[in-house]
C-alpha cells in the first residue's frame, strides 16, 4: 500500500496510507479529490431514497 506523502506541518511526510484510486490518505485528500466527490454523491442518493420511502 502506498503512503499519502503530503508535506505536514512539521515539514515532514505523511505516513498514512492512501485512500484507493487516490494519492492522498482521508486526511489530506480534502472533499473535492475524485473519491471525496464519489463518496457525497453516494451519500446523497442514499439520503434522497431514505426520504422517498418515508413520503410513501
Amino acid at each position: 500500500m502506498a503512503k499519502c506523502g503530503a508535506t505536514t506541518k512539521a515539514g515532514g511526510r505523511c505516513q498514512r496510507k492512501v485512500v484507493t484510486g487516490t494519492p492522498r490518505c482521508p486526511v489530506h485528500q480534502g472533499p473535492l479529490s475524485a473519491y471525496g466527490v464519489a463518496q457525497r454523491k453516494e451519500k446523497e442518493a442514499r439520503a434522497r431514497k431514505r426520504t422517498l420511502r418515508k413520503k410513501r
